[in-house]
């Protein structure tokens, strides 16, 4: 199996993300053991703070999308992102996550680039993750230089048909792909990912995502099941809305199966266990954890603005604080029989790999 998987055997790869019962069994033990040989039971903390959910995208599957007009708009202060890092220092998380909507105005920009210099200021031995869209070149340099040095930026799926079919005409694949290859260039720590049981997707565009995820070397990624959120237009669709329900279960299963690949696939890199998960089973994240990932990024965005932030439907934790966030999921991760990591910028084996070789 690992060899056949590795060689990208596209009868293989089919047979194991579809896999049930005793072969998806082997494939999560598979995974484990692969991932454990790196990372041991070791998990690392990032603490993740959604600044803003004003966009200028329009994405037809996202809740925060610009024409999305139920969506009450929010930016966190400097003041009010302070007391988040504050939580931050105090929990030792080892790193922080600036996520918001996609916006490229100079207001935006300056604000980013002054939110990355305070932390860094304040915080130096902080692990700075950026995932606030496409920016061009030369900002990217001025954030680096400013004390980013992880960008975070999903191409939401490989196939540039199916890309096409979920976003308005003004977006483009291949612009977020040169970004992507722009954050290689400044030496970041770069991370993408897809969703994984998107209305339209086939098998044969997974395996077509595992092969992009390799070949552009790629050393982190925050990977999700696709939920469907009532104000896009695929939520408002009947037709979606029956077949999102019908084959959760199942896409779920893939989904799983597509992290396992992935860990065996490329054994070194940081896999994150997204919140999304936990919409379709309560120990979603834990289940991701066990089988590939190695990475956890609780919230720390204040109550008041959760609710706001939602990209998908059904979004959990939204009623809880930063510290109820980080008792919760912690005992969790230590229930599973795994450890939990505070105090270091957890960095991705391949990105020191692919720099230093």
């Amino acid at each position: 199996m690992l060899k056949k998987i590795r060689k990208f055997d596209r009868k293989t790869l089919l047979k194991y993300l579809r896999a049930t019962g005793k072969r998806q069994a082997e494939l999560f033990e598979l995974a484990r053991q692969i991932k454990e040989e790196v990372f041991g039971q070791r998990i690392w903390f990032r603490g993740i703070i959604e600044f803003s959910n004003i966009c200028r995208n329009d994405c037809y599957y996202c809740g925060i999308r610009r024409s999305n007009a139920k969506q009450m708009r929010f930016q966190m202060s400097l003041k009010e992102i302070d007391d988040c890092l504050k939580f931050i220092k105090s929990a030792d998380y080892g790193s922080v996550v600036f996520q918001s909507g996609e916006l490229t105005t100079r207001t935006f920009k300056n604000q980013l680039l002054e939110i990355v210099k305070l932390t860094h200021k304040k915080y130096p031995n902080l692990g700075i993750t950026v995932s606030c869209g496409e920016q061009d070149f030369a900002y990217l340099k001025k954030l680096k230089a400013a004390g980013a040095s992880r960008y975070l930026l999903r191409i939401e799926t490989s196939s540039r048909k199916l890309y096409k079919k979920l976003h308005p005409r003004e977006m483009s694949w291949r612009k977020r792909f040169e970004c992507l290859k722009n954050l290689q260039k400044l030496s970041y720590q770069v991370g993408t990912g897809v969703m994984v049981g998107l209305p339209g997707q086939t098998i044969e565009d997974l395996i077509s995502d595992l092969k992009f995820f390799v070949d552009n070397k790629f050393d982190m990624f925050g990977i999700g099941p696709y939920v469907i959120h009532k104000d896009t237009p695929l939520g408002r669709d009947p037709k979606i809305q029956k077949w999102w329900q019908k084959n959760k279960e199942k896409n779920f299963s893939i989904f799983l199966n597509f992290l396992a690949i992935l860990r065996v696939l490329l054994p070194n890199v940081n896999i994150a266990a997204a919140t999304a998960c936990d919409v379709f089973d309560p120990l979603g994240r834990i289940k991701v954890l066990r089988i590939a990932g190695n990475v956890i990024m609780p919230s720390v965005t204040p109550k008041d603005y959760r609710d706001k932030y939602l990209l998908y439907e059904n979004k959990p934790n939204i009623d809880e604080g930063a510290d109820k966030s980080f008792e919760h999921i912690s005992n969790k991760i230590i229930q599973a029989g795994l450890k939990p990591i505070f105090g270091e910028q957890g960095n991705s084996p391949f990105y020191y790999q692919r720099i230093y070789g």
